[in-house]
This record gives structure tokens, C-alpha cells and sequence, in this order.
């Protein structure tokens, strides 16, 4: 059976759940001039595809503390996610080596680089590899470990001790969630060994990730905000602690809009 694929209407939804939180059916009936009934269709169908979370009146990310598959994360805030992709591209040169890590954002920054010339990408995440395959400039070093199914990726010794053979130009990296107190979060273990050994085996240390990630929790603490040399974001959170703790960081910010090129 083939996947499938949501509405924009459920992929606007999925992004409000991300970046504000709950949603209220009527709430969202009102929003889009629908009736109740059609909003609890989209809802549904968000939920019985694990995207979501249903309590009565309203819906909800999946159970906090773990993460949604890579699939339904690539729905979520891809104007932002295009626009993050599209300015690092912009500032990775020709003839440099690049690791790639694991997550949705680093997935559009992967089809950004196609054009790119003379680059060496090495990476664990099979949705970059598939990305670059049709870039014949593009030389792409795909490590081994133990396939996540719904991640698209491989975790696991094999991956660290691969990417410790190189040192690259640029590492760039995604996170789970964002915090002011702890920097770069996620939701497992083995993904913060591995964004760990990307970013210590590099030059250029680069976070890409959107404002949403402000808003959620993950427990497992990759790097501090300081072990990073630059971050783009489509727009920083309104949040005061989280902008005191990039400004003490010394963490460059680069925040992305439609005008910049």
C-alpha cells in the first residue's frame, strides 16, 4: 500500500500543533471557516497516522518525550525548513566537506546542495543520500550502523567510527528540541552521540533548525549552545531567556526570510 499523503490543510494543522501547541476543534473550525465534523476528519486522519494526538475537544503532538517519524516531521513548517536550507547552502563553498546529520531540516539542506560543485557529504541519513543521488558533483560517503525504520537513518558505533576518518569543512546538525538552559536536546541517546561526533570532528559547527523546536522537551542533553559557530532559524522565539542564552553563547544567528538570496 502507498503512503499517504496528507492535505495542506492537515499539514497547516500539524504546524500550529508545532509551533503554538494544543489545538480546539472549534478553534480551528473558526480559523478555516469549516464545520466541526470536517476538522475532526483532518484530525483523525492526522491521528491514525501517528502525526498527532486526540483528547477530547481537541488534538495534540504525540505522547511528549518522544519524537514523531521523519516523514511526518518533514510535513511540519517546510516554508521555514526551504528557507533555513536554502540560506546555508548559500554560505557552503565549492570543494568542501560536508557531514550531514540526521533529521528533517537536514534532509531540505541536502536538496539544496545538489547544484553545489566538488563536495564531499558524508552522512547517516538515507533521505540526504537518496536526495544527492541524482547530483553527480556531489560525492557522498554513506555510513553503515543499524537502520531506524521510521527515521530513515543508522545509528550506532559503526556510524562514529566512520565520521571520525574525516574532518570536515562544515557539520550540520538539526536538533529535537532547543532550550536556553541546556542548548541542543533530542529525544535518544544514540542520535546525540553521533551529532556529538559530527560537531567534534569539524571546522564549521552549523545548527539548522526552526522556531518550533523552542517549544518542545526531549531529555537528552547533546551540546551547549557555545559548542556551535553558527545557527539559522527562521525567526527567533519571544522569549527572553532564549535570547539571553544565544547572546552569552557567542553563537552567530542567522535568521532566514523570503527577501534574502
Amino acid at each position: 500500500m502507498g503512503q499517504r499523503i496528507i492535505s495542506s490543510r492537515q499539514r497547516e494543522i500539524l504546524a500550529l500543533i508545532e509551533t503554538e501547541g494544543v489545538q480546539y476543534i472549534e478553534e480551528l473550525a473558526r480559523r478555516y471557516d469549516l464545520t466541526t465534523q470536517t476538522i475532526r476528519r483532518d484530525i483523525n486522519a492526522l491521528c491514525d497516522l501517528g502525526h498527532a494526538r486526540r483528547f477530547h475537544g481537541g488534538v495534540d503532538l504525540p505522547v511528549e518525550g518522544s519524537n514523531i517519524s521523519l516523514n511526518a516531521r518533514a510535513q511540519l513548517n517546510r516554508r521555514a525548513k526551504r528557507l533555513i536550507a536554502k540560506r546555508v547552502a548559500s554560505d557552503i563553498g565549492a570543494d568542501a566537506t560536508v557531514f550531514l546529520g540526521i533529521g528533517s531540516t537536514v534532509q531540505f539542506v541536502a536538496e539544496a546542495l545538489r547544484d553545489h560543485q566538488g563536495l564531499t557529504v558524508i552522512t547517516n541519513n538515507i533521505h540526504v543520500a537518496l536526495s544527492l543521488c541524482d547530483a553527480p558533483s556531489v560525492e557522498v560517503h554513506l555510513t553503515g550502523g543499524l537502520l531506524r525504520h521510521d527515521d530513515r537513518d543508522v545509528v550506532g558505533t559503526d556510524v562514529i567510527r566512520f565520521v571520525e576518518k574525516f574532518y570536515a569543512t562544515y557539520a550540520i546538525v538539526g536538533a529535537g528540541a532547543l532550550s536556553p538552559l541546556n542548548g541542543l536536546m533530542d529525544f535518544s541517546y544514540s542520535e546525540a552521540q553521533i551529532t556529538n561526533a559530527l560537531l567534534e570532528n569539524s571546522q564549521t559547527q552549523i545548527l539548522a533548525a526552526d522556531v518550533s523546536k523552542w517549544t518542545r522537551n526531549a531529555a537528552v542533553r547533546v551540546a551547549p549552545f557555545s559548542k556551535l559557530t553558527r545557527f539559522y532559524t527562521d525567526r527567533l522565539p519571544g522569549d527572553a531567556a532564549a535570547t539571553n542564552a544565544l547572546a552569552e553563547s557567542g553563537l552567530d544567528v542567522v535568521t532566514c526570510s523570503e527577501d534574502m538570496t
